[in-house]
């Protein structure tokens, strides 16, 4: 296979790659506490470099490097904008942590930035988009009965769900964790979930009755779309010459003299 071929479809693919992660960071420059994911392509492993005494043509293959890599792929986490709903069951999370949720499946941990939460009619809270219940930090669901749902005065600075009557005894505490950006995969509705380790969380502060807004950047994202749209046109254009190259090598080198 003609190297240069390879290296440009290389290219074409690590960009595609590139290009859908950043079209969905801006479909969601909207999602509230949407966190955007980045790629950093990196370099393919290549054979050394100094080659000692007369070199063969093969051997000087092995001086050309690998291509490209996805080196990383995972989210970015920048703190989002607050913006004030005024809503008692909001909330919106300052550092980095996440808001523990309950998982669909067995063996990983279920979280999310996305503090839009509302009580059901048997008084569980719950996360409005996916409907799923929120944990405390004992990692059990959260429950109030209509009184207490009456008495609820919005969240604290800890996540404790107070009590109009009593703030210092509050009726439950969301559960907050930290976990391992590299670790963490989207199930949709703005749940994100790992199968590795989460721990309590007590550097992340919970502003009550907002929501923290997608930390996309739209503009940044577009001027990023239009440098991988070049790339992908360059690499395409490389391998339209090449092709023709080796037609050109076939048809004069192949010719019966």
């Amino acid at each position: 296979m003609n190297y240069g071929l390879y290296l440009s479809a290389n290219g074409i693919s690590s960009s595609q790659h590139k290009m859908s992660v950043l079209a969905n960071n801006l479909a969601n420059v909207n999602t509230t506490g949407f966190k955007p994911s980045q790629v950093v392509l990196g370099e393919r492993e290549r054979a050394a470099e100094r080659l000692g005494g007369g070199t063969d043509s093969k051997a000087l293959l092995e001086q050309l490097g690998g291509g490209t890599r996805i080196g990383y792929s995972g989210l970015r986490m920048t703190q989002g904008s607050i913006e004030r709903t005024e809503l008692k069951t909001d909330l919106a999370l300052m550092g980095k942590g996440f808001l523990s949720i309950e998982s669909d499946t067995r063996g990983t941990n279920a979280f999310t930035r996305d503090g839009r939460l509302r009580f059901d009619g048997d008084g569980f809270l719950r996360h409005a988009s996916s409907n799923r219940p929120v944990l405390d930090d004992t990692g059990g669901r959260i429950q109030l009965d209509p009184d207490q749902q009456l008495r609820f005065a919005g969240f604290g600075a800890g996540g404790e769900l107070l009590d109009r009557d009593d703030l210092n005894r509050p009726f439950a505490t969301v559960g907050l964790v930290d976990v391992d950006p590299l670790s963490i995969r989207s199930e949709g509705q703005n749940i994100l979930s790992t199968e590795g380790r989460v721990n309590a969380s007590a550097a992340t502060e919970v502003i009550g009755g907002a929501v923290e807004n997608s930390s996309a950047d739209p503009v940044t994202g577009m001027v990023e779309l239009i440098k991988l749209t070049r790339e992908i046109e360059m690499n395409s254009r490389l391998i339209q010459y090449q092709d023709a190259m080796i037609g050109q090598a076939v048809t004069s080198l192949g010719r019966v003299v």
